[in-house]
């Protein structure tokens, strides 16, 4: 069985085999606001932050909860995290803003920032890198967007709506047990919530954090060649995860070209199909104009490591301290690796014409990862209940989202396991229980987009027409590009 302590131990040889070195130094470019002839952390003239609040770092962690499938309750590997990030901020220039981390649960490369302090590493940062420097560069990365203010393109994000739209379309093509069945493969899934939810930053941007953070990880006292090690890490990993999920993409992209085509029968639905293929090509252009790859952003740095830093290259790496922090945790992150399994296998399983499923290999991934200390995590549980609901065993995959431990969300789930209750409550005659909820739900994470597709034909079916008509207009209101959609969103 793959493991995370196999994985710890054997994987640094394979993913440094493809580090890219550059022998001599890189000019860098003319439009870069890195100085020619100095330590970028010298020149850099840091914004008013925004003053770090309770009630700012709630709403944003309401935010990251409205996309994802909750936090990855580690807390020996949090506090440790939260160490190093504190070793960074230390360094940091003058007026530089306080920051915290947290690990999210979701299994594909990925970390984010926001700008009102908190830092979200997913927690697989575990899984593929090798030593604390390389830690160290992932969080001064991220602490440089915080520390200059940088304002993302959540473009992904944007889309949002019409990837609700065409997840319905492609669960509707079945219906009944078929229907709730493909719809939780769909929804909540590690690489749609990565897209949802991850920022997309220009160019400029990234090479500011880049080189900051690179400039505050040595200042900290870490190896900066790390950064190249970790930028070629990641590289590979994020390659490996979208093959796992390729499945899973094609069949969204094949959903999305089916269902949004003109019709000519309704003007408003050929301007809503025009909008989205507008917005889907403003998304192409300026993602693959703005983003480097990790071989040109190494490419970058390597030139200005070796101007500003020749004797710190050679510092020993902290990857002691590391490994047995790491490995301190191994049974627990071997459990989310095995929920990750189970919920990737069903995804194959689905969209996968002729795939067999090793139900015996499944029911096996997913009682280990409900074992021990991650039994009532929201991430093993999740992948449980999809399990069972995969199964058409509807009552006990809702038996499994009761079993999820409350956090400092109270008892209101990430909203991707709420909607998946709501589902399955609505599957076994709990329709009240699901309206209910899901409305508590729905208000508390601001009414995405879902929300609204799930809780409108419900209402409508129980003769609820004053609460309908109050939701279609609070989803035009919300949501302006749907409001066809919002009239009739299933």
């Amino acid at each position: 069985m793959f493991t995370f302590k196999g994985l710890l131990a054997g994987s640094a040889m394979m993913f440094l085999a493809g580090c890219v070195s550059n022998p001599t130094g890189i000019n860098l470019p003319l439009w870069s606001t890195i100085p020619d002839d100095a330590k970028y952390i010298d020149t850099v003239k840091l914004p008013d932050a925004k003053p770090e609040t309770e009630e700012g770092l709630k709403n944003a962690r309401i935010k990251v909860m409205a996309s994802s499938t909750g936090i990855a309750d580690f807390p020996e590997l949090q506090a440790y995290a939260q160490t190093i990030l504190d070793r960074i901020v230390a360094g940091a220039p003058s007026g530089a803003p306080k920051a915290k981390v947290y690990l999210l649960a979701n299994a594909s490369p990925g970390a984010m920032a926001v700008p009102e302090g908190a830092i979200y590493i997913h927690f697989s940062a575990f899984q593929y890198l090798q030593s604390e420097d390389q830690l160290a560069f992932l969080l001064a990365h991220e602490y440089s967007h915080v520390a200059l203010q940088h304002s993302p393109d959540n473009l992904l994000r944007s889309l949002r709506p019409y990837l609700v739209t065409a997840m319905d379309f492609a669960v509707s093509q079945a219906g009944g047990d078929d229907q709730l069945r493909k719809s939780f493969q769909l929804y909540g899934s590690d690489i749609i919530s990565r897209d949802v939810l991850l920022p997309v930053w220009d160019r400029a941007a990234e090479k500011e954090a880049d080189f900051l953070g690179l400039d505050l990880m040595t200042k900290a006292g870490y190896n900066p060649s790390e950064s190249l090690r970790f930028l070629a890490i990641v590289g590979k990993y994020d390659d490996s995860f979208e093959r796992l999920h390729l499945s899973t993409r094609n069949q969204l992209e094949k959903q999305l070209a089916i269902q949004f085509q003109p019709t000519g029968d309704s003007p408003l639905w050929d301007k809503f199909t025009s909008e989205f293929g507008t917005a889907v090509s403003k998304i192409q252009e300026q993602i693959s104009s703005r983003h480097e790859d990790s071989k040109d952003r190494m490419v970058a740095l390597v030139g200005y490591m070796k101007r500003e830093y020749p004797m710190e290259r050679r510092r020993p790496i902290n990857n002691a301290l590391y490994a047995r922090t790491v490995d301190r945790n191994a049974d627990m992150l071997d459990h989310y690796i095995n929920a990750h399994r189970v919920v990737s296998e069903l995804q194959q399983a689905e969209f996968e014409p002729d795939y067999k499923v090793n139900f015996r290999e499944l029911e096996a991934l997913a009682r280990s990862a409900v074992s021990g200390k991650t039994s009532d995590h929201a991430y093993t549980r999740y992948a449980f209940s999809k399990l069972r609901a995969y199964q058409g065993q509807y009552g006990l995959a809702l038996k499994n989202l009761d079993l999820v431990s409350s956090d400092a969300d109270g008892d209101v789930l990430p909203f991707q396991l709420a909607l998946q209750r709501g589902e399955l409550q609505t599957s076994i005659g709990q329709k009240k229980q699901a309206i209910d909820q899901m409305e508590v739900a729905a208000a508390y994470y601001d009414w995405p987009v879902e929300a609204y597709h799930f809780l409108i034909p419900l209402l409508e079916n129980a003769g609820e027409k004053g609460r309908v008509s109050e939701l279609k207009i609070g989803c035009v209101a919300r949501y302006p590009q749907q409001r066809e959609l919002c009239a009739t969103p299933k």
